[in-house]
């Protein structure tokens, strides 16, 4: 690549090189640096520590500050959060999404993939040369990379002698006899607890289900493996017919270890296809063209099935559910290398850190997206797909020695290795089915708030997606990628140039039918806006996170994390310290991977149609209550401070109301002192006949209120002796109320609540008289 394809950037080379060559062993080496980094129990400890805690903190906070940096340029509304690791991860994955989708258009355009072919152009003039099928294949190097693009490639499921069957019904088994079987072949259907059929029963159940390695593999080897020659000096065979087909399967009969690998194409078809199958013994390696012999690959059950040789793979998860959906293989016997790395706690799992661990051959995996429909097959892909089985057999024995030896000596860890690959190949392919809430993955991982316009378009614009893939058997990311979905349903654009500036650039199936997806978005926009029943508050918003769906579409488990939490790195332990990471630059300087910046949206993310489980529902309700529970304590809080002031009002009101009956009570007393005996003793009639304690009453009386007069007296004449005559009218009461009869009128007086008194009225009635008789007053007294 030079200058030539962007004039107007000649310094776009070197800038390119250093991103993809530098960048890359940076990170490598950062990678590689946190694995040594405590973790588990581990980390625990050393974060007791302040030293190591301040240091660990900060280097978190410098990732997310440099990655924000970087992801500023695909998500500008986005910013990654420290310690927030599922978020980070759903926002890193989306712009891995977008520069893809992005690359993959780009790619076709410069490969001119939908423009008309030049031999088809060559075929209008009649001195042109015969038709040819063969594909145009164009090769771009990018520093150590080399992307490799085709156009006039013949879609190879158009020649399948077995149709292709995209429809939502139940995925039958493909196998019509059953090699190495102990129970014969019998397609037993699985039903739901609601009665609905799911999908068959595995045809080798049974086989898997008693298998047990044989001894020679759980025993030790008597001398070290020898290490396999290079692969120019190993013969190597194309199979493109029957006839090899044969010769292979015949060969395979003949020894007892092999190792597997497939390659596998989803870009270009709905359910994926298989395009080659790899295949190495101590003979040499084979390479199986799978969509040539398509319909005789089925054979290869006579090995694959036979439980006395051992299958070797590395990452078997999807390998053996394409084998499964394509040809009707099974696979009995397994050892997967990927799960005994784990096992060992290895600090990288990919089959490229275990090459370079153990062969010392540093590969570069750069063909795992490489269309591997192109036939014929360019000298790279070959040598790619050799070397992901030349070395495996080499790589078992290493592995199970080390298995051996940190069991010591025992076989115990060894054996769990081949049980959980025993489980690998028990499981069965099913299809993926379209429901009603489909839709909701691609909306949870969004992070958006739809109203219910914008939700409709998505569902319509899915579903019509799906069924458009379907039919012509293209994957639905081809025809309209997830990121252009969501943002034609969130912008509900009116015009047909709202839908360019949505898309940009536009994906050929877009292009073609832009008229009725335009009419699709203003019938939505049309719709009635209902209310959604509540939104999710932001505290909740981490619970709805769905976990990230991986794909598995390569060879040797690039989609898994070489890095896991399980293999030795924590949350916080990434990266080295400041000093050692040199700062990436502001913005990216390659321009094909900018594009304009999108809007961004709210993160509620919940539809009011939308099905929530019980205890997700009672997850998302619990903040809300919370904000109920506080909102309603601070109001009781204003309600007691409120109360707090009119009591304080009250008391004051009662104490004024209070002297004023005491000045009350002491005016009648005056007044009752002036009246004569007799009257004062008619005032008070005989009730209960005790005529001698009233008489005795009286005098006692008089002589209370001439001690009272005293009393009044002296006051009047010293301060000091204040308190003494005050202490003695006490006294003087005190014994008089002890000796007094209560009189017979104040012996039925209820007693009065004071707590039902209305004290409001003392502020709004103007002040009357209080009358009371002398019997109350007494009483109150």
């Amino acid at each position: 690549m030079n200058s030539v394809l962007n004039p107007e950037a000649p310094e776009f080379y070197p800038h390119l090189t250093s991103v993809t060559q530098d960048g890359y062993t940076k990170i490598t080496k950062t990678i590689k640096l946190s694995n040594h980094l405590p973790a588990g129990v581990a980390y625990k400890i050393f974060k007791t520590f302040t030293d190591f805690s301040i240091v660990s903190c900060k280097v978190s906070n410098n990732v997310v500050i440099q990655s924000n940096d970087i992801l500023i340029n695909e998500l500008p509304g986005v910013k990654l959060k420290p310690k927030n690791i599922e978020y980070n991860t759903e926002k890193i994955i989306d712009a891995n999404d977008n520069i893809l989708d992005r690359v993959n258009i780009n790619i076709d355009n410069v490969c001119r993939v939908n423009a008309p072919c030049e031999q088809f152009l060559e075929g209008v003039n009649p001195n042109c040369k015969a038709w040819s099928n063969k594909p145009v294949i164009t090769k771009i190097q990018v520093g150590s990379t080399l992307f490799i693009g085709a156009k006039n490639i013949p879609r190879p499921q158009l020649l399948f002698k077995d149709t292709i069957d995209n429809s939502n019904s139940l995925w039958v088994p493909k196998i019509s006899d059953k090699p190495n079987n102990i129970k014969p072949l019998a397609l037993n259907i699985l039903f739901n607890e609601e009665g609905q059929a799911v999908g068959y029963e595995h045809p080798y159940r049974v086989e898997i289900d008693l298998y047990e390695p044989p001894l020679e593999f759980l025993e030790a080897d008597p001398e070290p493996p020898s290490f396999p020659p290079p692969l120019e000096e190993t013969n190597y065979t194309y199979i493109d017919t029957e006839a090899l087909v044969n010769q292979l399967v015949d060969h395979l009969e003949t020894v007892v270890e092999l190792a597997i690998d497939v390659e596998h194409h989803s870009y270009r078809t709905y359910q994926g296809i298989t395009c080659l199958i790899q295949i190495t013994t101590y003979a040499g390696d084979f390479l199986i063209d799978a969509l040539a012999v398509r319909e005789h690959i089925h054979k290869l059950n006579l090995s694959f099935t036979d439980p006395k040789k051992i299958k070797v793979f590395h990452g078997a998860e999807m390998d053996v559910l394409w084998l499964q959906r394509d040809f009707g293989v099974y696979v009995v016997g397994m050892f997967d290398t990927h799960k005994a790395a784990r096992t060992l706690n290895l600090p990288s799992l990919s089959l490229k850190s275990l090459l370079f661990r153990y062969c010392g051959v540093d590969t570069e995996k750069k063909y795992q997206l490489a269309d591997w429909r192109i036939r014929p097959l360019p000298d790279e892909l070959v040598k790619y797909a050799r070397l992901d089985t030349h070395y495996l057999l080499y790589i078992w024995r290493r592995l199970k020695g080390e298995l051996l030896d940190a069991g010591g000596g025992e076989s115990n860890m060894l054996l769990s290795v081949f049980e959980v690959s025993r489980h690998l190949c028990g499981t069965t392919y099913n299809k993926e089915v379209l429901n009603e809430n489909s839709h909701m993955t691609i909306y949870m991982r969004s992070k958006k708030s739809f109203n219910s316009k914008q939700m409709a378009a998505l569902r319509m614009l899915y579903r019509w997606r799906d069924a458009q893939a379907r039919e012509l058997d293209e994957s639905t990311t081809y025809l309209l990628p997830n990121h252009m979905l969501l943002s034609l349903a969130e912008a509900l654009p009116r015009e047909m140039q709202g839908l360019s500036a949505c898309c940009n650039p536009m994906s050929p199936f877009l292009k073609q039918n832009l008229v009725t997806v335009h009419r699709m978005l203003l019938s939505c926009r049309e719709l009635p806006l209902e209310p959604q029943l509540y939104h999710m508050p932001s505290s909740v918003d981490a619970m709805s996170i769905m976990p990230p769906q991986l794909t598995y579409e390569v060879l040797d488990l690039g989609n898994y994390p070489e890095y896991t939490e399980e293999d030795g790195t924590s949350e916080e332990a990434v990266g080295p310290v400041e000093e050692e990471v040199e700062e990436p630059p502001k913005k990216a300087d390659i321009p094909v991977f900018k594009t304009p910046d999108p809007g961004t949206g709210s993160r509620l993310n919940v539809d009011a149609k939308m099905f929530v489980p019980p205890f997700d529902r009672y997850k998302q309700y619990r903040s809300l209550a919370q904000v109920e529970e506080i909102k309603e304590y601070k109001d009781k809080e204003a309600k007691i401070t409120a109360i707090s002031k009119g009591n304080e009002y009250i008391k004051t009101e009662v104490l004024i109301k209070l002297q004023e009956a005491k000045t009350l009570i002491e005016n009648e007393k005056k007044k009752a002192e002036k009246e004569p005996d007799d009257e004062a003793a008619a005032s008070v009639p005989d009730m209960e006949g005790t005529g001698a304690l009233r008489k005795r009453k009286i005098p006692n009386e008089k002589a209370a209120k001439k001690n009272e007069s005293n009393n009044r007296q002296g006051k009047n004449k010293s301060d000091k002796n204040k308190n003494k005559n005050q202490n003695q009218n006490q006294n003087q009461n005190k014994a008089k109320n002890e000796t007094e009869p209560v009189p017979a009128s104040t012996a039925n007086v209820k007693p009065f609540n004071y707590k039902n008194v209305n004290y409001r009225k003392f502020r709004d009635e103007p002040e009357k008289p209080h009358k009371q008789s002398k019997t109350k007053l007494k009483k109150h007294k």
